[in-house]
């Protein structure tokens, strides 16, 4: 069974692939479309925990790819045609997944994938220099952000 299991997600994964990859060169709603749908279906596949280590590292690779294209995709102007709210909905879209660290709330979360630290696994390899150069985040909030990966204080 686990095969299948495996087989199914990794046909699921290159679907979403090819779908993202069409994209590439359509309009900015489309490609925003596409990347959107994207997140959601990668977000909903079922993930047996007993699958290997690797397949979970392989999702969790999709998950930070499609976060980096949707972060390319802004900063190259592809949500310019939307007003301020479209805008900060995109971002609180895609920057979502951040707020799963403790202390970290929307508004955190999109100053950091602004900064392109778009994947837990990429804050937890930064230093607090690194998170000092991140605009709006003060000395509170990185303590936070560290204690809550286990690299900082308790209390």
């Amino acid at each position: 069974m686990e095969d299948a299991q495996i087989s199914a997600l990794l046909q699921a994964i290159r679907e979403l692939h090819q779908e993202v990859e069409g994209a590439e060169g359509a309009d900015a709603e489309t490609r925003r479309h596409v990347l959107s749908m994207a997140r959601v279906r990668l977000s909903t596949l079922e993930v047996p925990a007993s699958l290997p280590e690797a397949i979970h590292d392989g999702l969790h690779r999709a998950h930070r790819h499609l976060a980096e294209l949707a972060l390319a995709l802004y900063r190259e102007g592809g949500c310019d045609d939307l007003d301020e709210a479209g805008r900060q909905a995109y971002l609180d879209e895609h920057a979502e997944p951040l707020t799963a660290i403790a202390g970290v709330g929307a508004t955190l979360a999109r100053r950091l994938f602004l900064h392109g630290l778009v994947s837990r696994e990429q804050l937890e390899d930064v230093d607090e220099a690194t998170l000092a150069r991140v605009p709006g985040l003060n000395a509170g909030h990185r303590a936070r952000i560290l204690r809550a990966l286990g690299r900082g204080e308790a209390g």
